[in-house]
């Protein structure tokens, strides 16, 4: 009698980490996404014809990605989510600023927020990757 209780444990315990394994992997290969994209948007010369417009399409498939990591690793990273979304923000409003009126000043600023954004972004994945 004692063997059953023990097997209906076991198969709960297999059933959860079963789903634990899923979700690692979800939140594993989000961040890799993430850091490829990442990868893409830096590589984009800005000062290029048309650069502008470029880093902003990169910076689209940045957001996907974020959001993707978002969901599946907001609970267990959820501080570190949290700065890569700000940063996010201070990037896409210092790129549109640098849209409306190109100079020196705005393109600095476009380039320090993407600085800190991947920072931001090299920190989350660093952790989640310690985890995968």
């Amino acid at each position: 009698m004692k063997l059953i209780p023990t097997i209906v444990a076991t198969l709960s315990i297999s059933a959860s980490l079963a789903a634990c394994s899923e979700d690692r992997a979800a939140v594993c290969d989000s961040v890799a996404d993430l850091r490829s994209s990442v990868a893409d948007l830096r590589d984009i010369d800005v000062t290029s014809s048309g650069g502008l417009s470029d880093l902003q399409a990169a910076l689209d498939a940045v957001g996907d990605d974020v959001a993707a990591v978002t969901s599946d690793a907001a609970d267990e990273f959820a501080d570190q989510v949290a700065a890569v979304e700000a940063s996010l923000a201070g990037l896409t409003s210092s790129l549109e600023s640098a849209q409306s009126g190109i100079s020196a000043d705005t393109l600095a600023e476009a380039a320090e927020a993407l600085t800190t954004f991947g920072t931001e972004v090299e920190s989350l994945v660093d952790d989640v990757e310690a985890t995968c």
